[in-house]
C-alpha cells in the first residue's frame, strides 16, 4: 500500500504543470471580449500565442526585423519612428492610454479591434501573425 502511495506521489510530482490560461482579448473601450476568428494562415507562433498569450517572435531577430518593416509602413506616421508618439499615444515607457498595451495580448486586441481616435482596426490590413511581429518589434523600442 505504501509503495503504491509513494508511486502515486512520484507520478504527481512528475506530472506537467497546469497549462497557462488562454488569453482573453478585450476591447479597450468597454473591456468586453472580442472575437478573434481563426486566421487565414496559421503559424505555430500564432497558435501558441492564442493558447498561452506568449509571443514567440519576441526572441526571433528575423521576425523582429519583419515587424520593424511593418511598423515603418503602418505605425510610425502616428506613433513616431521610436514609439514616442506624435499625434497618437506613445508605445514606450510605463504611461499608457490603454493599460492593456503593456501586455502582448492587450496590444494584439488593440491592433485587431482598434481603439479611439485614428487607431482603426488592422484586422483587414495585416495578418494576425504579422500583428505578433509588429508587437515583437514595438517591445524593442525604448530599450
Amino acid at each position: 500500500m505504501a509503495l503504491a502511495f509513494v508511486g502515486g506521489l512520484t507520478l504527481l510530482a512528475g506530472a506537467p504543470a497546469a497549462p497557462a490560461e488562454k488569453p482573453v482579448f478585450r476591447h479597450p473601450f468597454d473591456g468586453q471580449p472580442i472575437e478573434v476568428p481563426e486566421a487565414k494562415t496559421k503559424t505555430p507562433a500564432l497558435e501558441r500565442f492564442k493558447q498561452t498569450g506568449k509571443n514567440a517572435y519576441r526572441d526571433d531577430p528575423s521576425a523582429v526585423g519583419q515587424g520593424k518593416a511593418l511598423y515603418e509602413q503602418w505605425c510610425q506616421v502616428c506613433h513616431n519612428s521610436d514609439g514616442s508618439g506624435k499625434m497618437c499615444p506613445a508605445l514606450i515607457g510605463s504611461e499608457h492610454i490603454y493599460p492593456q498595451t503593456s501586455t502582448d495580448p492587450g496590444m494584439f486586441a488593440i491592433l485587431y479591434a482598434g481603439a479611439s481616435g485614428a487607431m482603426q482596426s488592422f484586422a483587414n490590413r495585416i495578418s494576425q501573425d504579422d500583428m505578433l511581429r509588429v508587437i515583437a518589434y514595438v517591445r524593442t523600442l525604448g530599450k
